[in-house]
């Protein structure tokens, strides 16, 4: 079975996959962007299916991995967002939260491969080794433009004079 007639076989389950996302009480707007990355994941890793197995049963696998990725996503969030408020507790009072376009100003001041980084890993929210292939560089050179990125928007921020 090909890539696409494997891809094309899973469409019927389309809905199934949208009804398991909604009751794991994922919103339904979110419920089609996950059924959208099983599809994409499905794509990528169509040799790891056997025919001798179940597709529905395969696509739950990868829905559940989605799933949990989902959350870790929102886990690491949250902790991220805990530590930094936890970093400097004196400028949360002190100090206006940023906005949208805040982070696009500091964005357009780091280097051209830092911002490229920041803009895949913490606002697209995607994995070191993806963001390291849709570059082409090995994936501690992500690790090390984030970590110089960071500590230069932390500068960046730290020194702003706007009002």
């Amino acid at each position: 079975m090909t890539d696409e007639e494997l891809v094309e076989a899973a469409r019927k389950y389309e809905k199934v996959i949208l009804n398991f996302f909604v009751q794991c009480g994922v919103s339904p707007f979110d419920a089609e962007d996950m059924a959208q990355q099983v599809y994409l994941r499905l794509w990528k890793y169509s040799s790891r299916y056997r025919p001798s197995a179940s597709l529905l049963t395969f696509l739950h696998l990868v829905a559940r991995q989605v799933m949990l990725d989902a959350r870790r996503g929102a886990i690491r969030r949250s902790q991220r967002e805990e530590s930094w408020a936890m970093e400097r507790p004196e400028a949360v009072g002190a100090r206006r939260f940023c906005v949208g376009d805040d982070v696009a100003w500091a964005l357009a001041k780091l280097p051209e491969a830092q911002g490229e980084v920041v803009r895949l890993g913490v606002i697209e929210e995607r994995p070191y080794a993806e963001i390291a292939e849709r570059l082409g560089i090995p994936v501690g050179t992500v690790k090390s433009r984030m970590s110089n990125a960071l500590k230069e928007l932390r500068r960046i921020f730290e020194d702003d004079e706007r009002p």
